[in-house]
């Protein structure tokens, strides 16, 4: 909030000093709280500079992200906004954030689905390093580092699901080239996690299978021979299911 016009415009007084929030993730409890445009002035009463450093050591100043770090999951801070030229106090217990790509898979083997060739999967940091090697954040699609470094899920159970693979057949003749693209909806309706794909498309009695990807891309499939055709790919590839386990509770 260093800019005259825009503190004058957020109805800040000339002795008030604080940042402002941009955005806030819709899954964390600060959600219920909080709210965009929101002028953070203090934090567990260190009050935050217009630069948003806060006194670190004598003289010196640091980035006030160090008072949140200093913290623990299920910690709580005194938060005081001014929200339309009111202040307002909060005390909020703290808790970790939810990223749209995590950063590891607690050990978990990756979830899968497969049909027609098509391979399906969620991408996890582990999965870009895996794909695209240590230098990933170079080397991995724009689109899908965009949304690591700025996405947020928009629910507690969001993924993001990606065409991870094609198994060549002759069903999937024309798609070969298609790798890590997200998938947005499958007939219509939005993809919110792979379990969700895999039910919608085990379920499906329309005659097509249409999955809209990312790039204004399409893939459609006649349902009858794609269900068909997965058995035949998944012998031929040695792979003993269609689905990783996960997706089979």
């Amino acid at each position: 909030m260093e800019n005259p016009d825009l503190r004058m415009a957020m109805g800040m007084k000339p002795e008030q000093k604080g940042v402002r929030i941009r955005r806030i993730d819709p899954t964390a409890p600060e959600y219920e709280v909080l709210k965009p445009s929101d002028i953070i002035l203090s934090f567990d009463g260190v009050d935050i500079a217009n630069d948003g450093t806060v006194p670190f050591r004598h003289g010196e100043r640091i980035g006030f992200s160090y008072l949140v770090s200093q913290k623990y999951t299920g910690d709580s801070a005194a938060v005081k906004v001014l929200r339309d030229s009111k202040i307002l106090n909060f005390n909020m217990k703290l808790a970790t954030h939810r990223r749209l790509i995590p950063s590891h898979n607690k050990g978990r083997p990756p979830s899968y689905y497969i049909i027609a060739g098509f391979v399906f999967s969620t991408v996890s940091v582990p999965y870009l390093r895996s794909e695209y090697g240590k230098d990933y954040e170079y080397e991995a699609p724009v689109k899908l580092l965009d949304k690591l470094l700025y996405s947020m899920p928009q629910s507690p159970d969001e993924q993001l699901v990606v065409v991870s693979q094609v198994l060549v057949a002759d069903i999937n003749i024309g798609y070969e080239e298609i790798v890590n693209t997200q998938v947005l909806a499958f007939n219509g309706k939005p993809v919110k996690n792979l379990k969700c794909l895999a039910n919608m498309v085990e379920n499906c009695d329309d005659e097509f299978l249409k999955f809209d990807l990312e790039y204004d891309q399409i893939v459609v499939l006649r349902t009858k021979t794609a269900k068909a055709a997965t058995l035949d790919i998944l012998t031929t590839h040695c792979i003993p299911s269609a689905m990783s386990d996960d997706l089979k509770k």
